[in-house]
């Protein structure tokens, strides 16, 4: 455990306990070719993002498959996308035949030839665990940067994107989770903070339901996976579970601006607060959520003891992203 702030032991304790009472039942991931989920210790970090502030961790720095996490810089590019070239949520979008090959994680059922529009698409996409989704707005994207290839260069605006925002450790592999992309707590942390700063994604990963049509008929109502969204303050991010990457997690909670001391100004500061927290490699849903509740519970406390001091002299306890 890093930057060990008071009730940091028994974070650690409990997030091992947990670790270790799943990992004696879990059977509901099959293995890869390295060792499997239910065998690692899973990564954690929690921090509170106006700051940067690094509250807790838990191995840190351990690069591991994401699963769909990697959906969250699928959305993010094809928003940007949308923004810049002023084009209609509403816009149909025409499946793919590459959109269709996994068939597990094509969860509206979406065929070649299928209609679905932009807005819909992205829901599922954000929402599930859905490759058919992402893959299909990648192609709607990437084919006005190069026709002939577009999913190549969706891919590599998701990892400029990564680059733009000091995602180190991080390179995208494909346009959905559904191709295995490693990754690191502070680079999801990053990825998590940029995407909590959108309002047009923030506004997707908080449903809790939202229904989709396909081919301006059939309807399927699409349930949030990320079940943090019943807890307190808790308004995003994602949730995600795969064969490789085992049971991942971004949450973020807010709360109200509040009145605080200061110990770099020596003045009473107003201070926006949103706790988030990064979950890799839990060895189930149930564990995942443990973790995090855990993170979140304790995190507040952590953050306001922190911010009493004013300490911003170790950037190594920061992590920052652009506006």
């Amino acid at each position: 455990m890093q930057f060990g702030m008071k009730g940091s032991f028994v974070i650690s304790f409990c997030i091992s306990f947990f670790a270790a009472v799943i990992c004696c039942s879990c059977t509901e991931f099959g293995g890869d070719s390295q060792t499997p989920p239910e065998q690692r210790t899973p990564s954690y970090l929690a921090l509170e993002t106006y700051s940067g502030r690094i509250l807790y961790t838990g191995n840190p720095n351990e690069r591991r498959p994401i699963g769909m996490l990697a959906n969250i810089a699928t959305a993010l590019v094809v928003l940007d996308w949308v923004s810049a070239r002023d084009v209609s949520m509403g816009k149909m979008l025409t499946v793919p035949v590459a959109a269709c090959k996994w068939p597990r994680t094509n969860l509206l059922h979406l065929k070649p030839g299928d209609r679905i529009s932009l807005r819909d698409a992205l829901h599922s996409a954000v929402m599930w665990d859905d490759s058919a989704c992402a893959v299909t707005l990648a192609y709607a994207c990437g084919a006005t940067i190069n026709p002939s290839n577009p999913e190549e260069a969706f891919i590599q605006q998701m990892n400029q994107m990564a680059r733009a925002i000091g995602m180190k450790s991080t390179r995208f592999k494909g346009s959905s989770g559904a191709v295995v992309t490693q990754s690191d707590t502070h680079d999801m942390a990053k990825l998590g903070m940029y995407a909590m700063q959108k309002p047009g994604f923030r506004a997707i990963c908080s449903q809790r339901s939202y229904v989709a049509t396909v081919n301006g008929s059939r309807t399927i109502t699409v349930i949030n996976s990320n079940n943090m969204l019943s807890y307190s303050n808790v308004d995003g991010v994602r949730a995600a579970r795969s064969a490789s990457a085992g049971a991942c997690l971004l949450a973020s909670a807010n709360r109200a601006s509040i009145k605080l001391h200061s110990g770099l100004t020596d003045k009473e500061e107003t201070y926006p607060q949103r706790l988030l927290v990064v979950v890799l490699g839990a060895h189930s849903s149930q564990s995942r959520y443990k973790i995090a509740s855990l993170l979140l519970r304790d995190g507040w406390k952590a953050w306001e003891d922190w911010q009493k001091t004013g300490d911003y002299k170790d950037a190594s306890k920061f992590i920052t992203v652009p506006k």
